[in-house]
């Protein structure tokens, strides 16, 4: 059910709108290219083991899934989610994780 609720349905807010003061680390791949479409542009990582890779956010900036959650349900559904919906999203993100020889990480 969690993953069902886990969708990226575009951007509703723009995410460092909200930051009081812009830092040369929140630029992204600007500072690698200097070509101004690549600002505010960051790799994405895959899920795989997300429980186990905090903290989040490119800054590191954020330590819970559960927060983290919060802020991309804002900034990219524009809603904020029910405690219900976070809980199932961070249940299913937990589901990412894998195993190493046969034993849970």
């Amino acid at each position: 059910m969690g993953g069902n609720l886990f969708q990226k349905l575009g951007v509703m807010q723009e995410y460092f709108t909200d930051m009081e003061k812009v830092r040369v680390a929140d630029l992204g791949r600007f500072n690698v290219t200097q070509q101004p479409q690549d600002r505010f542009v960051f790799k994405v990582p895959g899920l795989r083991n997300v429980a186990l890779t905090a903290p989040y956010l490119h800054d590191g900036s954020v330590d819970s899934l559960q927060e983290v959650v919060e802020i991309m349900m804002k900034h990219q559904l524009g809603v904020r989610a029910p405690e219900k919906d976070i809980a199932l999203i961070v249940l299913f993100l937990k589901t990412l994780t894998g195993q190493y020889q046969g034993k849970g990480l």
